[in-house]
């Protein structure tokens, strides 16, 4: 290793990720749009499911979908906090697409709904490019590595049933886990006692500034979060964009724009193992 020590790397909000990786021991990845690409997925699979509810509506099924994606009334929230549980967020949010459509809520919503959606999920699941190559790292590198996703287990496994990344994580913690989410730090807690790392030598990397950074903080965790760019054709630099990228450069977050910026410090730095 050079006797030089590496330039400091880091996103817009201005912190050092080569000090937040400095001496880690372990690794903790959100799954949602932090490796996996679960916009794209849940748009295509939407868009197939809600076509099944509404098959008059075909120039809309897209627009209900994202719409589905966006969730306006927050029901994920509020699952992920354990106040609902999955079958009612997802009747929610198809109660929600239905009326902000002005379409009647057919019979069986629910049922046709998953029947439709779930293997259309499966086939549009895509693994980010940059994921393959941090996990690579991190074997090199003798780190541990944990997911940690505010979805069910049975979902999560679809998604990785459907990648071959069933055996590649050392620690797997859902909703299911402890019956709620992020942010409560007793989550963030289980999944290091899982990894078998202290929780101020584990890294929290994900794509939610508030569950993935500031909650794994407050646990007692070092964080990094994933800003990737909006997708084509994704609205970007709103009104909510600056302020949450203000939020984060106040809090002074490492920020990143893909994995491959971890994955270069990963293989530069001591870790101190």
């Amino acid at each position: 290793m050079s006797a030089t020590p590496p330039a400091p790397t880091s996103g817009p909000a201005g912190g050092d990720l080569v000090a937040e990786l400095t001496g880690v021991r372990g690794l903790l990845l959100d799954v949602d749009d932090t490796i996996v690409d679960t916009r794209a997925a849940m748009v295509a699979a939407g868009s197939v499911a809600l076509g099944v509810l509404w098959p008059e509506r075909a120039e809309q099924h897209r627009a209900m979908a994202q719409h589905y994606y966006d969730d306006p009334q927050r029901w994920f929230r509020r699952y992920a906090s354990g106040e609902v549980a999955f079958d009612a967020m997802r009747t929610g949010r198809i109660e929600e697409v239905a009326a902000a459509f002005g379409a009647a809520v057919p019979e069986a919503a629910l049922q046709r709904y998953a029947v439709a959606y779930d293997p259309a999920f499966r086939a549009a699941q895509r693994l980010f490019d940059d994921v393959p190559e941090l996990l690579m790292a991190a074997r090199r590198a003798g780190l541990p590595v944990g997911l940690l996703t505010n979805s069910a287990l049975a979902p999560t496994t679809l998604k990785l049933e459907a990648l071959d990344l069933v055996d590649a994580f050392d620690a797997v913690v859902t909703t299911d886990t402890l019956g709620f989410g992020k942010p409560d730090p007793r989550v963030y807690r289980e999944a290091c006692r899982l990894l078998g790392v202290a929780p101020e030598h584990v890294v929290c990397i994900g794509d939610s500034l508030e569950w993935d950074v500031l909650g794994a903080r407050s646990a007692g965790l070092r964080a990094v979060w994933l800003d990737r760019p909006a997708p084509a054709g994704g609205a970007a630099g709103g009104a909510a964009d600056v302020a949450r990228d203000a939020d984060a450069a106040a809090a002074g977050v490492v920020s990143v724009h893909d994995l491959d910026a971890v994955t270069d410090v990963l293989a530069r730095v001591d870790l101190g193992l």
